[in-house]
Parts: structure tokens; C-alpha cells; sequence
């Protein structure tokens, strides 16, 4: 009894407040009645009630009657009436909660069963009520059938597969699932699938699932696992053949852990399910080792030798002396470790039911707190994302410009070509740009693309498959600017052409935008659930009042 309020109460009560209507009854008795004192009495009471009636919410009474140093402060429903001494005991609990919600089979009474319960065509079973269904499974399959999921109806082509849900209130047919539903069932639900002989034979080969016909469950966790430690070794296995010195290698052995570790977790989670899609799992972790094999391009790069004379110059790779290049490396490592701590947030905060305080307590979540925590780790993850493919795409923009400024040098010399006819083929001219200073953009583009000088190929380069047309610019052994024909001037002109074509950003640019429209998206829908949750309750509330 909470407030003097229980099944034994017969004072009508404010359902707001909880307070006991003041009539002038009532306020007689208060006041211990009329005569000397009364008054007094009222007035010594007078500051409990009106603390009483500034409460307007049940619940608000109902938890501020809760004492603090009451182990189940935090967790309100065990203090229902009839309930508060079962804290200490879950078992009892959970009585307490059957006695409520009553198992469906048992509210099916002999009388209306349908007419051929004893020997349905699995057709006749579908179109039960879910109740009798449920009753049906517990009359005629034994209680370890169905907990493994060898539960059918019928036989041949037309038999059904049906699975128990694990609060025993309804069932699953095997037969009419599809990928989404089937991941939104827990474990052990997955588990009894996974033993299910129509799911075996027909679903899971259907939309390439583990276990099938031919994988137990514990062989199939033993392909998903062998599946992801077979990426995890490649990433470690990745050479490099730049970076050779003992600093390079401990950096970058330490910044691929970003990537390793939400390998681990795939695999860690392997015993948590118990169904597999390969290829879901393809595609995540394909994913996870796109992103780690361009973080090992742009840090696998030759350093550039800016050499004095300008003609002993190597490995120019960039106009800035790979200074852009390492910046990226920075960007895709900064956003791969900011995936990661999200996930690792996001896999704590399963395991533990809530959110863990400094303290070490744990603060559980509500509904909408719930929603709005995963909506926004999806719009940060995301938002890493955007943020790696933003920098691919300013790294493309640089290698354009680069491509660009050669494609100018070269037209100037097309330009200094005059003679025509058969004497063309005797004219020659050379670059008019400088060779002296490789410091300067133009001069530093010009050895991009000698072939001496030119260090290949850049990361986006090597991300879109295209090789780097170089030519003979300068005289290696005196360093004079070497001079050819119009024709051969043209073909190099043609070779910076192609692959300009090809360093084509419309797809980075597609791919940004769509990530951004998935990011909005995840805002909507959380929005939309938080919404209808909250009409949900709404309703529940109407209906008591």
C-alpha cells in the first residue's frame, strides 16, 4: 500500500495527487475536530498537505514515497504492490509478472477448438487464431522440440516451419521470413531457426543464410569466424615497402589497430547470433579493408629527394613535397578511430543495459534517450565517413590541378611550333618552364612528370587505376631541357588528357551526397519512432483516465 492507497482503500482518492479530497468531513477530522486546539492541529498539518498537493503527476507520488537507500529506488516496478519483497529474488518476480500476462494457450479452452485440431494441413494451421496455434504446439511437439526449433506442420512440399518466441505469446512461420525480420529476432529465437528443417533447406539457401542444409550452427560460426581472421591477417600481412624505418613501422602498426579492432568485434560477436549472412558480413568487413588499404597507400609513400642541381631531384609526387598526401593520412586515421571509439561506445552500452557513469553505475535508458543515443551514433558514424570521403575528394582535386598546370606547360610549347609541311617534322622546341627551383608549383609539376624525377603513382592515382603518363623532360646527365616535335608534344598532350578524364569526381561527389541523404534519413527516422512512441503513450494514458 503506497500513500494509504491499496485494494483496501475506500477513500476516494485524487488520481493527480494521490491527496484525499478536503471536504469539510475530512478537514473536521484532520483537525482532531472542533473544540480547543483545532485549529492549532489543522495548521501543524497544514504544511504536509500543501506539499501533497503541489504534486501533479501519479508518478512523481509514486517515486517520491520510494525511500533513496531503498535498493530498488532505481528500478521502481518491483515496488508494485505485491512485488516489493521479491527484489531479492527473481524468481518471484517473474511469477508475479506470469500471473499477469497470461500464456495465450492456456485462455483457449477445449470447446473452441477448431474442428480439425488434431490433424491440420499446414494451410489449416496458418489460419488459426495465434492463441490456438501456440496451444496446438504445446498439445503435440514436447517442450525440448520446441525450444531446439524442430517444430513443422505438415510434410512435403507443403510443410511449414514454425518457431516459439521466447516470452511463449507468439509465433514465427519459418516460411514467410525475410533477411530484415529474421536479424530482428534475439539469439536464442535465431538458434531455434537455425535448427529449423524448412529454414535449413529452404530459407537459408534461398537468401544465402548459415546454417543451411549442409552447415550446423557450429560449423557456420566457424566459417564466419575463419572468414573474418582471414581479413584480419590481411591487414597485418599488408607489407611496406616505402616506410621501411622502425618509427614508420611502429606508427603505422599502431594507427591499423583502428581498423583491426572492429575486425575483433565482428568476430567477438560471431557467438552472439545465430544466424549468418555471408555475404552482409562481405560486405561490412569489405568495407572496414577499403578504408585501411587507402590509409596504407597514402602513408606506404616514397619520400621526396629535392636535390641540389634540381636535375637529381626523386620521388616528386606532389606539387607541396607530399605534404597534402600526409595531411590525408591524418584525416582517414583521425575518422577511422572515431568509428571505432562509437562502436566500442555503442557495443558497452548493450552489454551493460545503459549508459556507464564515472561512478561505474549504470544509467538506464528510456525509449526515446535510446533512440536519440543510436540516431545519433549513426549520424556521427556517418559523418566520419563523409568527412574521409570530403578529403578524398579535395585530394583528387589537387592531383587535377597538378595534371592541370602540365597539360598548360605542354600547350605552351605546342605553341611554338611554326613550320608546316615537310619541314615540320625538323622543327623541335623544349618546355619554357624553369628546372632551377623545384620549389616553385610549376617547376615541381614539371618533375611530377619527368620520367627521372616523377615519384609513382599517387594514392588517388592508384584508387582509380591510372597510371601516370610521364615524358623524357630534361637531360639527366647536364641537365639542359631536352627538345622534341610537334607530334610527340601532341601524343604526351593526348597521354595527360586520358587520364585527366579518368580522375573524374561525379562519383566521390554522388557517393558524399548520398551519405549525406542517409544521414538526414537516420534524423527522420528517429524522429518518426520518438513521435510514435509518444502517441503511443498518449493513448495508453487516455485510456486510464
Amino acid at each position: 500500500m503506497i500513500n494509504n492507497v491499496g485494494s483496501g482503500s475506500s477513500t476516494p482518492v485524487d488520481p493527480n495527487t494521490l491527496v484525499t479530497p478536503k471536504d469539510d468531513d475530512a478537514s473536521k477530522a484532520a483537525s482532531g475536530g472542533a473544540g480547543d486546539g483545532a485549529q492549532e492541529k489543522a495548521a501543524a498539518q497544514s504544511g504536509t498537505l500543501q506539499a501533497a498537493e503541489t504534486q501533479t503527476s501519479v508518478w512523481d507520488s509514486f517515486l517520491s514515497n520510494l525511500p533513496e537507500n531503498d535498493p530498488d529506488y532505481e528500478n521502481p516496478l518491483l515496488s508494485i504492490p505485491g512485488t516489493t519483497a521479491h527484489a531479492t529474488d527473481p524468481s518471484k518476480y517473474n511469477a508475479y509478472v506470469d500471473s499477469v500476462l497470461v500464456d495465450p494457450a492456456d485462455t483457449v479452452a477445449d470447446e473452441d477448438l477448431p474442428a480439425n485440431y488434431n490433424n491440420p494441413t499446414p494451410q489449416q494451421f496458418l489460419s488459426w487464431h495465434p492463441a490456438v496455434q501456440l496451444r496446438y504446439l504445446r498439445d503435440n511437439f514436447t517442450e525440448s522440440q520446441i525450444q531446439s526449433g524442430n517444430t513443422v506442420i505438415g510434410t512435403g512440399a507443403d510443410q511449414v516451419g514454425v518457431i516459439r518466441s521466447d516470452d511463449k505469446r507468439s509465433i514465427t512461420v519459418v516460411n514467410e521470413l525475410t533477411k530484415s525480420r529474421i536479424f530482428q529476432h534475439t539469439k536464442t529465437e535465431q538458434e531455434r531457426l537455425a535448427n529449423n528443417p524448412v529454414f535449413k533447406t529452404r530459407i537459408a539457401p534461398l537468401l544465402d543464410l548459415l546454417p543451411n542444409a549442409d552447415t550446423d550452427l557450429a560449423s557456420s560460426r566457424a566459417v564466419i569466424t575463419n572468414l573474418i581472421n582471414t581479413e584480419i591477417n590481411k591487414i597485418n600481412s599488408m607489407p611496406l615497402t616505402n616506410k621501411t624505418s622502425s618509427s614508420d613501422r611502429d606508427k603505422f602498426n599502431t594507427d591499423k589497430q583502428a581498423y583491426v579492432k572492429q575486425l575483433e568485434m565482428l568476430r567477438d560477436n560471431v557467438p552472439n547470433s545465430g544466424i549468418y549472412a555471408r555475404s552482409d558480413l562481405a560486405t561490412e568487413m569489405q568495407e572496414i579493408v577499403k578504408r585501411f588499404e587507402r590509409a596504407h597507400a597514402y602513408f606506404d609513400v616514397k619520400t621526396p629527394n629535392l636535390a641540389n642541381p634540381a636535375r637529381n631531384s626523386t620521388n616528386v609526387l606532389t606539387p607541396d613535397s607530399n605534404a597534402s598526401i600526409n595531411r590525408g593520412y591524418a584525416v582517414f586515421i583521425e575518422q577511422e578511430q572515431r568509428i571505432l571509439a562509437i562502436k566500442q561506445a555503442e557495443q558497452q552500452m548493450l552489454s551493460a543495459g545503459g549508459i556507464t557513469n564515472a561512478d561505474g553505475t549504470i544509467s538506464r535508458l528510456d525509449l526515446p534517450t535510446l533512440v536519440a543515443l543510436i540516431q545519433n551514433q549513426a549520424s556521427l558514424k556517418q559523418q566520419a565517413v563523409i568527412t574521409m570521403r570530403t578529403e578524398q575528394l579535395t585530394q583528387l582535386n589537387q592531383l587535377s590541378q597538378a595534371y592541370a598546370e602540365m597539360q598548360r606547360i605542354v600547350n605552351e610549347a605546342l605553341k611554338k611550333f611554326d613550320d608546316t609541311g615537310k619541314d615540320a617534322d625538323k622543327e623541335k622546341h623544349s618546355l619554357s618552364v624553369s628546372f632551377d627551383n623545384p620549389s616553385q608549383f610549376s617547376t615541381a609539376v614539371a618533375y611530377m612528370f619527368e620520367d627521372y624525377a616523377s615519384g609513382k603513382p599517387h594514392p588517388v592515382e592508384k584508387e582509380f587505376n591510372i597510371t601516370r603518363p610521364t615524358h623524357d623532360l630534361i637531360n639527366n646527365s647536364n641537365g639542359s631541357k631536352n627538345s622534341f616535335k610537334r607530334t610527340q608534344w601532341e601524343r604526351f598532350s593526348t597521354q595527360l588528357s586520358d587520364a585527366v578524364t579518368l580522375l573524374n569526381p561525379q562519383l566521390l561527389t554522388n557517393d558524399i551526397n548520398q551519405d549525406n541523404r542517409e544521414q538526414n534519413r537516420s534524423y527522420e527516422q528517429a524522429t518518426g519512432t520518438v513521435r510514435r512512441s509518444f502517441d503511443l503513450n498518449i493513448q495508453i494514458a487516455r485510456g486510464f483516465s
